[in-house]
């Protein structure tokens, strides 16, 4: 019987990922994929061996772009839980959302949604997740303001 322990919803993303771990251990950088996050976690594909334990900070490549221009990337520092052959699972333990410089190569498609998405992602993040993590950003941006 597999019992279901998670509290968060999980939304399958395949998204660009980069991390590198910090702290007092060796240094270990590399990229990969999303398999799948939620906003207590993420679950990366990656060739890189970890450790369990191991604090990473990781950038994800986020497919929504914000007011439908700007970039964004999801920024995470977490603690490694699982590891496996085919990579790593991150308890999150601080996110925030930054915006990236736009890309020469980026190329902007109107989404069904409304949603402008770069035309490379073949996946959007699901609509309530984005919504509330857009909702996020633009409260930092006016605060700051």
């Amino acid at each position: 019987m597999n019992i279901e322990r998670r509290f968060k919803a999980r939304y399958p993303l395949e998204l660009n990922v980069r991390y590198h771990t910090f702290g007092r251990s060796r240094v270990v950088s590399g990229e990969g994929r999303t398999v799948n996050l939620s906003s207590s976690g993420v679950l990366v594909a990656s060739s890189e061996k970890m450790t369990d334990g191991v604090r990473l900070k990781l950038t994800i490549e986020w497919p929504s772009l914000l007011n439908g221009t700007t970039p964004l990337q999801l920024v995470t520092f977490g603690r490694v839980v699982r590891t496996d052959a085919s990579g790593f699972a991150v308890a999150l333990e601080h996110y925030q959302f930054r915006t990236m410089k736009r890309r020469a190569d980026l190329t902007v498609v109107a989404a069904a949604s409304g949603v402008a998405m770069p035309a490379a992602s073949s996946r959007k993040a699901p609509a309530a997740l984005n919504d509330r993590l857009l909702q996020a950003v633009s409260l930092v941006a006016k605060s700051s303001s």
